[in-house]
This record gives C-alpha cells, structure tokens and sequence, in this order.
C-alpha cells in the first residue's frame, strides 16, 4: 500500500496469511524486496510444519484406516482455501491408486461457491495447477463427490452406508454445519476426527485436539470416545522458517517490522528471530495506535 501525505509516500507492506511456497493450486507467496514499514504474520512463530509430502502422506493413512475400519473420517476444514486443497490432494491420491475410493461428501455451501471462484480466476494459479486444467483435469473435482446444498441433505450424511468421508465448515467446530456431525459423532469410537488446519486457543477444536475427554456443544455434556488426529503441513500459513526466508528477499529493510497476527507466544518467539536478521522490530499490544512518520 503506498501513502501520501504532502511530497512525501511511504510504502506499507501487509503480509497477510503469508501461505506456503510449494502448496498446490495457488502460485507461491509474492517475494518483496522493499517497503517502509512491513506488517507480518506470526501465526507459527517458533513453529516448523511438517513436510507437505509428510501431510499428504498422513492424509492418505487416515483415509485407508476409515475404509478398513468401515468407519467415518469427519475433516474440519476452512471453506475458502483448505477444502480447495484437501480435494486437490485426495483426488490426487486416489488417481494415483494410493487410497480406496471413499464416498466424499462436501458439506459446506461456502466451499462450493469458493471453488467456482477458483475456476474462474486460473490467472492465479501456479504451472503445475494450469497444466492440469489444460489437460481438462478440473483438479478440485474428487469423482462422485457429493455436495449437500441444504440441511435435511447435511443431517442425512450421518445415515450413510460406511466407510465415507466429510469435509465440512468452519475448520475450528465454531460455527457452520461440521458442529453438528462432531456433535454427533464425537461419542462413536468409529468416527476419526482430522484436522488440518490452526486451532485458535478456546475453541471446541482447541479443546478436542488437545485431548479434552469432555465437550459441551449446544447445551450438552459429550463424552470424547472418537479417534483424534492433526496434520499440520496443510496449513495456509508459513511456518517460522518459511517466514524467515521470506524476510530474507528484502534488500532494504523496513524502518520498522510489526509482529501481528500471532498468539502472544507466537510472537515472543518469532520476534527476536526477525531481529536477528536486521531488521527493526515492534510488537504492538492489542489496539495500540502507532503513528508512521
């Protein structure tokens, strides 16, 4: 963003969600050389993700294990990137003849309309991802994927003959129609609950990948008896190492760098890290006012 103020322009550089260079699908995070001032994530500040053909690798084992146990494997995931990302791998996997074809149900409306937007815009994808669109592969298509389009359709998931998998929305069991397969499947041995993505402290997917053996979800006391698993390395943020070589395209640096977007440890153990590098560091407190001059 550039700012001016009289005959003077400043630059101001928001990383945002940073996301992963090698991911699928979308090109690789944007290199900046310069800026005035430089805002970044610190989602995973003191963190390292796992390989993503590690995460891939995991992916494929909980989707074998769900089919010889004739079980349900429940995804949480966000609707707009990580459900883009877990079709395209999936389908990928099931192309290759790694894992048994599992029926896929597509729970989230959001998700849906989201793909459609990927489809539409094939400017941002990366080579890999365009080759394959060229080829006619519409790589966010698992075959006989089914989408629910309305609730009686989402409710009626759970009766389905078994082994299947759901991947529904939000990606932290906040909100959106994935509460109500946890709620009612947390109790069943038979359920593998997998997340692939940030749990943010206090919330019920916090609480279930941190190994609580008791949830309230709408008002009732629930009994955690289903498998939990996490996978990392489909996160949309980079992780600490990525961060650093990010920084690490900056041949002017920045009059100050803001550690945000980050849990308060997050940040504690990424800043001295940037510092080190050279760069002038600030940690701003929540809803601190800084003037840039």
């Amino acid at each position: 963003m550039r700012v001016t103020e009289g005959d003077q322009e400043r630059v101001i550089v928001f990383s945002g969600d940073l996301g992963r260079p090698g991911s699928p699908i979308i090109r690789d995070p944007t290199a900046v050389a310069t800026a005035d001032y430089l805002l970044i994530e610190s989602t995973y500040g003191g963190k390292t993700h796992e390989p993503q053909e590690e995460a891939i690798r995991m992916l494929g084992e909980a989707v074998k294990l769900t089919g010889d146990a004739k079980g349900v494997l429940l995804v949480p995931s966000f609707a707009i990137g990580r459900t883009q990302e877990i079709v395209y791998e999936l389908n990928r996997l099931l192309s290759a003849g790694t894992i048994p074809h599992l029926p896929l149900y597509l729970d989230s409306p959001m998700a849906g309309k989201a793909s459609d937007v990927y489809r539409a815009h094939l400017d941002y994808f990366d080579d890999d991802a365009r080759a394959l669109v060229a080829r006619n592969d519409d790589l966010l298509d698992y075959p006989d994927a089914i989408v629910t389009n309305n609730v009686k359709d989402s409710l009626a998931i759970e009766q389905a003959a078994r082994p299947f998998v759901v991947v529904a929305s939000n990606g932290m069991i906040t909100g959106g129609r994935i509460v109500q397969h946890v709620k009612s499947l947390v109790g069943d041995p038979g359920m593998t609950l997998l997340f692939v993505g940030y749990q943010g402290d206090g919330t019920l997917g916090a609480d279930l990948q941190q190994g609580a053996k008791q949830v309230r979800i709408d008002g009732q006391d629930l009994e955690v008896h289903c498998q939990v698993r996490s996978i990392s390395g489909f996160s949309a943020h980079s992780d600490e190492p990525e961060l650093l070589a990010w920084l690490g395209n900056f041949t002017q640096k920045p009059r100050t760098t803001f550690i945000v977007h980050g849990d308060p440890a997050a940040q504690a153990a990424f800043e001295p890290k940037v510092r080190a590098l050279g760069f002038a560091t600030a940690v701003p407190a929540w809803r601190e006012t800084v003037e840039l001059a």
